[in-house]
């Protein structure tokens, strides 16, 4: 016949199964230092084409295709910026 467990019991048990099925991990680092380098140009909104820093509402052309630099986000008037195919407009036959 089974016995019922008082609830205290019943939490001491739980406990100490949950306790044995823990780990330890541990996590060495290493005595290497880091460095960072600041060039003023962190923050800075542009977008890059070889290797040069485009502002925003610039036009590039790149074959036979023209890209400007807008806001990746247009909900956001800090983010970032990106490449985006500029569409021009189609002459209209009459």
């Amino acid at each position: 016949m089974i016995k019922p467990l008082s609830v205290w019991a019943a939490m001491a048990l739980t406990a100490s199964v949950h306790a044995a099925s823990m780990q330890t991990n541990t996590v060495s680092t290493s005595n290497q230092h880091n460095t960072l380098l600041m060039d003023g140009n962190l923050g800075k909104r542009v977008c890059y084409y070889d290797d040069k820093a485009y502002s925003e509402g610039s036009v590039l052309q790149i074959g036979a295709v023209y890209m400007i630099c807008q806001r990746a986000n247009d909900f956001e008037t800090n983010g970032p910026l990106k490449w985006v195919l500029l569409q021009q407009e189609q002459p209209k036959t009459p």
